[in-house]
């Protein structure tokens, strides 16, 4: 597994990956705390999502298809498959940045 780069909600950079010449899958954010995972084909013109591509929770639940887009949330990981294999993985770093006033240090143990 390679990584592939890191996905915000907060911003509005749509991540893509070519799955085929003719399939991109793209994750983009709709606002701070969902995003959606849609397909294109190669000039980025919306497709309906096939039936051999599912995504499923790091749980191993479905997700189902909402308005031919998988609807994602920040707080869980993910696992796109195409043909029933494992193809990209969304992984929840379950991590928080901190902030602090002027004269407050930080420390780790």
């Amino acid at each position: 597994m390679t990584a592939k780069g890191c996905f915000s909600y907060k911003n509005a950079t749509v991540n893509g990956f070519n799955i085929t010449n003719q399939l991109q899958v793209r994750v983009e954010a709709i606002d701070n705390n969902v995003a959606k995972i849609y397909t294109t084909d190669e000039n980025g013109n919306p497709l309906p999502m096939p039936v051999n591509v599912s995504l499923r929770t790091g749980e191993d639940v479905n997700v189902p298809v909402y308005n031919n887009e998988f609807l994602i949330v920040w707080i869980e990981s993910y696992v796109l498959a195409v043909g029933g294999v494992d193809i990209m993985w969304l992984h929840n770093q379950k991590q928080q940045a901190f902030s602090a006033s002027n004269g407050i240090t930080a420390f780790s143990l």
